[in-house]
């Protein structure tokens, strides 16, 4: 507007209202592309697996800058920012996913207090791996194999689907059923899930008995 208003006043009618003309168009695109950026980074900030010409695209909008209301030059993303919306995997930086993967543990030593009956003794010890992966890429302990008991295998085939389909979780839309089977599946090749028990679970369609009908 400060600039409209200087061309209106130095210049004659004609010459100004052109400029003026442009001066919009101008705008209107620098809005565009603003709204654009801003989708980007709403987009970027869901949890997910970001891609090279998404990091190129952060880049490019750290690069911009505005002027804020006391008259300073600001860049559109700070660099911290840049660096929680770079992360390339989810959106949790390394000392937050240290904190969500410690809740093994915290169960473990909740379930540890219980009087447990001899034939569940080992209800914690079961709990405590359900995020240890048969390839020991897993967490807390980096298990492998049969270092994971059986009970823990089952659970955790279980629990994966249950995250994935689950539609009361607020931070995450829920998956299909068929995507989160070839989710899965992707994890049986990866060595991280028992191949048998999946088996089991796919063909046994063990799933359907926590699917609530659609009515529910």
């Amino acid at each position: 507007m400060r600039r409209k208003l200087q061309v209106y006043l130095e210049r004659d009618r004609g010459d100004a209202l052109s400029e003026i003309a442009r001066l919009s168009e101008d705008f209107d695109q620098r809005l565009k592309r603003i709204e654009e950026y801003l989708q980007f980074i709403i987009e970027t900030n869901e949890p997910t697996l970001l891609e090279q010409h998404q990091f190129q695209k952060l880049r490019e909008i750290a690069q911009q800058s505005f002027i804020d209301p006391r008259g300073m030059e600001r860049p559109y993303l700070n660099p911290g920012e840049i660096k929680l919306l770079s992360i390339p995997k989810g959106s949790l930086d390394p000392s937050e996913r240290l904190e969500i993967e410690s809740h093994v543990i915290h169960t473990f030593n909740f379930l540890s207090q219980i009087p447990w009956t001899k034939g569940l003794q080992r209800v914690p010890e079961i709990a405590r791996a359900h995020h240890e992966k048969l390839n020991g890429a897993g967490y807390p302990y980096k298990l492998h194999g049969d270092q994971i008991p059986l009970p823990t295998k089952m659970m955790t085939i279980c629990d994966i689907f249950d995250a994935l389909t689950a539609s009361d979780r607020p931070y995450k839309r829920a998956v299909p059923i068929e995507r989160a089977l070839s989710i899965l599946e992707d994890c049986v090749r990866g060595g991280e899930l028992d191949p048998d028990l999946y088996r089991v679970f796919h063909e046994g369609k063990i799933y359907e008995r926590v699917i609530l009908p659609a009515s529910e």
